[in-house]
């Protein structure tokens, strides 16, 4: 499609699953940590510990330092103190991140890479569709060696999810992000599931 036929997109939404909380990341949100933890639970060791993994989520997406992201943590089980995973979603325009050919191929060049001191050693990526537009993805298993201790380096397993809505000049992508391998029995497959629901209009349509 020429480029000049693409149109903006003018709102995206997402419809999150139960579980899953909406993150402000905007000044309102200082407080939202501690208020969600509350919320969930009456343990209040538990609660201590929720907020801190909350604000920790909070203050590396409000570290972007990009108005246009949006933001959400899944809490599976508050008793545990414990954030189960996050996802931070935007905008990106298709001059930066390319066509689906073209991502789909980034997301692979990381496959055995150390990036900023993240070493990916495990990358698979999958072509598929939502009813928002066609998906390039990747799954990822990623290595933090200067979070070395006594247990050893920190694992994440991480979905970056890009979704192209036809017609756009823009895609919505999406990154999933938990700390080790407990929390999802099939990660990509319940990470799409959530993409499920991405909703976008284009300029121009009512």
């Amino acid at each position: 499609m020429p480029a000049a036929a693409l149109r903006d997109i003018a709102d995206f939404r997402l419809g999150l699953p139960e579980e899953w909380y909406p993150m402000p990341l905007d000044d309102s949100g200082r407080s939202w940590p501690g208020e969600l933890a509350a919320s969930l639970t009456d343990d209040p060791d538990a609660a201590t510990r929720l907020t801190g993994e909350l604000e920790s989520a909070r203050a590396a997406f409000v570290g972007m330092d990009d108005p246009l992201i949006r933001a959400a943590v899944w809490v599976g089980e508050p008793e545990s103190g414990h954030a189960d995973a996050a996802m931070v979603f935007a905008m990106a325009e298709l001059d930066e991140i390319g066509m689906p050919d073209q991502y789909e191929r980034f997301l692979a060049s990381y496959a055995n890479r150390t990036t900023d001191g993240e070493f990916y050693y495990n990358v698979s990526t999958w072509r598929s569709a939502v009813p928002a537009g066609e998906v390039v993805a990747s799954h990822n298993l990623v290595a933090h060696p200067e979070a070395d201790d006594a247990e050893g380096s920190l694992l994440e397993e991480r979905v970056v999810i890009a979704v192209y809505p036809p017609g756009a000049a823009q895609a919505v992508q999406f990154i999933f992000s938990a700390q080790g391998l407990g929390s999802f029995e099939n990660m990509p497959e319940q990470t799409q599931s959530i993409v499920l629901n991405l909703h976008v209009r284009l300029e121009g349509e009512a």
